[in-house]
């Protein structure tokens, strides 16, 4: 099967391995789209601060499930899944807490483990998130960026009728206003230096963008909060 795997930043060399076959607990993917997030772009100029070379990229993913290993009965071939990225020992006391992305030996696919790069992928079956039988696989790998928006934004409390002000509309930062407004938010103002970024802001519904170059945000704030401000 076909692999990808970053020999130096910058250099992302394509060869042929082995196809892995899943143990007993684990699930075979075959992978149909892979995402590249801020942090991808980092390992491939070489600028991200916990990676060595080479390695094999792509932690946001999403497939069709080729193959199962003895004991997994909750997924089947066939089925359109994604994985959670974090491998985690399970038994050091964030572990315990259930503070996973606290694991005293935290590895995240992609970066400090080996990623999805390949046409097909093995991963433990208690990492697999099945997903709608009508998702496309362009909507499947949004899923992990989508959950980080999705826990960040519950941290956050009740957000019911509150104005709301999210700095940065890249990726991460337009999901996070989105799961804002369908938390509830009154008014949620996005704040960016790029107008490309805030156009695609605009599209999606978010009620106010403010370019941070050509505004001050207090003025921005002012405008489109008045006396209430935001939260």
């Amino acid at each position: 099967m076909r692999q990808a795997v970053m020999s130096k930043p910058g250099v992302i060399e394509f060869g042929q391995v082995e196809v892995p076959l899943p143990a007993a607990g684990q699930v075979q993917i075959r992978v149909q789209r892979i995402g590249v997030c801020g942090s991808d772009i980092h390992v491939f100029h070489g600028k991200h601060p916990f990676v060595t070379y080479p390695l094999i990229q792509g932690h946001e993913f999403a497939g069709v499930v080729e193959a199962v290993g003895k004991g997994v009965d909750h997924v089947s071939v066939g089925d359109k899944v994604t994985a959670t990225p974090q491998e985690v020992c399970g038994t050091c006391p964030p572990c315990r807490r259930g503070q996973y992305n606290a694991c005293e030996v935290l590895k995240v696919r992609g970066f400090q483990a080996p990623g999805c790069a390949q046409d097909l992928f093995v991963t433990e079956a208690d990492k697999i998130v099945k997903l709608p039988d009508d998702f496309l696989p362009e909507q499947g790998v949004f899923v992990e960026p989508v959950a980080v928006a999705a826990h960040s934004t519950g941290q956050a409390g009740d957000l019911k009728g509150k104005n709301v002000v999210v700095s940065g509309a890249g990726t991460i930062g337009n999901f996070v206003a989105q799961a804002c407004k369908c938390r509830g938010a009154n008014k949620v103002l996005i704040a960016d230096i790029s107008d490309y970024r805030l156009d695609i802001a605009g599209q999606v519904g978010i009620d106010a963008v403010c370019n941070v170059k050509n505004q001050l945000l207090a003025d921005a704030v002012k405008q489109e909060f008045g006396a209430d401000g935001f939260e």
